[in-house]
C-alpha cells in the first residue's frame, strides 16, 4: 500500500515481468520456462522429442532433461557459425571485386536515386559535392 492507503499492483514491479512486458528482453514463453515447465523439445532434424521436460530452470533440471534441452542451443550455435562464414566469404569476394573501382562520373544516367549538391551558405561553399561523395 502507498501513502494514500491504496494497493499498488506488485506484479508491475517484478524485474522479470518488466523485461518481458517492455519487450527489451525475453518473452512470456521464456518466463513460463523459468517458473513453469520447459515442455516439449525439438530435435535438430525438426522432429519433436516425445518426453516433455516437466522441470523448470528455477527448480533445476536433471542430467537427462538438461541434455534434451541443449539440442536447440547446439543447433542455433552451429547455424550461426555457418551463416557467419557464408556472409564473411561473400563480403570478402565483394571487396576483392570492387577494390579497384573508381567512380569518375557525376551522373550515372539512372532515373532513380538521390540528388546531391554542395552545401552552400550564402555565397560560400562549405562542403563541395566531391567531398560529400
Amino acid at each position: 500500500k502507498n501513502n494514500n492507503n491504496n494497493t499498488i499492483d506488485q506484479i508491475s514491479f517484478n524485474n522479470i515481468f518488466m523485461m518481458a512486458d517492455s519487450g527489451s528482453r525475453g518473452s512470456i514463453t521464456q518466463i513460463r520456462q523459468l517458473s513453469g515447465m520447459r515442455g516439449l523439445m525439438v530435435k535438430p532434424n525438426g522432429s519433436i522429442i516425445e518426453t516433455p521436460i516437466t522441470a523448470n530452470f528455477r527448480e533445476g533440471l536433471n542430467v537427462i532433461q538438461y541434455f534434451i534441452s541443449t539440442h536447440g542451443a547446439r543447433k542455433g550455435l552451429a547455424d550461426t557459425a555457418l551463416k557467419t562464414a557464408n556472409s564473411g566469404y561473400l563480403t570478402r569476394r565483394l571487396v576483392d571485386v570492387a577494390q579497384d573501382l573508381v567512380v569518375t562520373e557525376t551522373d550515372c544516367g539512372t532515373e532513380d536515386g538521390i540528388w546531391l549538391t554542395s552545401i552552400i551558405e550564402g555565397d560560400i561553399v562549405n562542403i563541395s559535392l566531391s567531398d560529400r561523395v
